[in-house]
């Protein structure tokens, strides 16, 4: 198999080569119109003067027909998920979108009239036409925290996203103001962790002794402090855990702010996770779009093989009901034939047993008659039958039907016509029948 290559059809030329372009035109000019000059007597000087072709330049433009590359357009996107805060875009995909388990709107742009983006249509035609993680509109009807979606699932507290991301408060709300994007400070809270999963110890757990102290009433837990400062306004605060152990209270300081160049490496080990998460993102649409591709190319595949099919047993059963149709015609007329053929057998029996038996009497056994052979002729419109040897007129008709030799006359070969039996019983009228 050969293989294809496509030339770009644009020539790159030195400027030797233009100039060498430029002056042989102008020399072909001045040629042409002193050539002219001559013929028609005028000034070829100032036909040069007046065209302006003293001063030829080459203009290098670009052609008719090549167009201006389209740029990239770069949608910017926040480096890292931001929770869902109510927010809802009519001009995107009504899908939500699972997006590290925070359940937020997804950014694919609409088309017309439809409701979701070609991914996110392929994905709901998979689960009877609702997506998987629910609509925002879904969202949108519980609050911001009590969103469960159709299998039940909850999304997941934004300060786990942190924790995976690596970031903090105020890196999260930094990033937010760049998209203008606010958030609801009740996603800092983190969650309660209920401390009691997990199977029951078969030992009954011991409880420590107080420790003996001063009588009177119990000092109070240290409260949860902020630092302020001018340089840590959004910092989380520091959280002071109460052991109500003999060790006594344990205080959990803040980190401190990391400097410059660790910020700039965070921020570039965050942006390409981010990056690696879009590309993970990307594979999965176009996995989702391949397999709904191919499940509409089996159905169309399936529905196609099916009238194919219901056309073959069609056409089957038409070239069937043909032929029966041919064969029973066919046995039909056979029928009709034997029956024609048994009627005539049956007529040709019935004529020979009605011969008179007195014409065989009157034979005489000892001498041998030769047969009288006749001749079928036609007189006035009627058939008959006409002797060889004696001239003799039968009825046609008579014979043919009953075998009967009925003589109605004889043939006058001087007139050259029948001479009826006028005597007999029998009169002509009954021959003419």
């Amino acid at each position: 198999m050969s293989a294809i290559m496509n030339f770009e059809s644009t020539v790159y030329v030195n400027e030797q080569l233009n100039r060498l372009m430029v002056n042989t035109a102008q020399d072909l000019a001045h040629r042409s119109i002193k050539a002219c000059a001559e013929h028609y007597k005028f000034d070829a000087e100032e036909a040069l003067r007046f065209l302006g072709l003293e001063n030829v330049k080459l203009a290098r433009t670009r052609p008719v027909d090549e167009k201006p590359k389209k740029e990239k357009v770069v949608i910017a996107r926040p480096t890292f998920p931001m929770p869902y805060n109510g927010e809802f875009n009519d001009a995107c995909c009504f899908a939500l979108r699972q997006n590290s388990g925070l359940y937020t709107q997804c950014q694919a742009i609409r088309k017309g009239e439809a409701h979701f983006c070609k991914q996110c249509q392929a994905l709901a035609d998979k689960t009877e036409g609702m997506p998987e993680y629910g609509t925002i509109q879904m969202r949108q009807a519980t609050g911001i925290f009590e969103y469960t979606d159709p299998k039940g699932r909850k999304p997941v507290a934004y300060t786990k996203v942190m924790k995976k991301y690596k970031i903090d408060q105020e890196k999260v709300l930094e990033e937010a103001g760049k998209y203008n994007i606010n958030i609801n400070t009740e996603h800092f809270v983190v969650a309660e962790v209920d401390s009691k999963r997990g199977r029951p110890s078969s030992q009954k757990e011991k409880v420590p002794k107080e420790a003996k102290g001063s009588k009177g009433r119990p000092k109070k837990a240290k409260k949860v402090l902020q630092i302020e400062g001018d340089d840590d306004d959004d910092l989380f605060a520091s959280l002071v855990a109460d052991a109500n152990s003999n060790s006594g209270e344990e205080a959990v300081i803040a980190p401190k702010k990391k400097g410059k160049s660790d910020e700039a490496k965070e921020a570039e080990r965050l942006q390409k996770e981010a990056e690696k998460e879009a590309k993970k993102l990307a594979l999965e649409n176009a996995k989702a779009e391949k397999e709904a591709k191919l499940a509409l190319e089996k159905l169309e595949r399936e529905h196609k093989k099916q009238l194919e099919d219901e056309a073959r047993a069609a056409k089957k059963k038409a070239e069937e009901e043909e032929k029966a149709a041919k064969k029973a015609a066919l046995e039909l007329a056979k029928a009709e034939k034997e029956a024609k053929l048994a009627a005539d057998k049956a007529a040709k029996e019935a004529a020979k047993s009605k011969k008179p038996a007195a014409a065989a009497a009157a034979k005489e056994p000892e001498v041998e008659e030769e047969p009288d052979v006749v001749k079928k002729i036609e007189f006035e419109g009627k058939k008959y039958l006409k002797s060889k040897k004696s001239g003799i007129i039968y009825d046609y008709t008579e014979y043919v039907k009953n075998g009967e030799q009925v003589m109605v006359g004889k043939w006058n070969e001087s007139k050259n016509k029948i001479d009826f039996n006028n005597s007999g019983e029998e009169s002509e009228e009954e021959y003419d029948m």
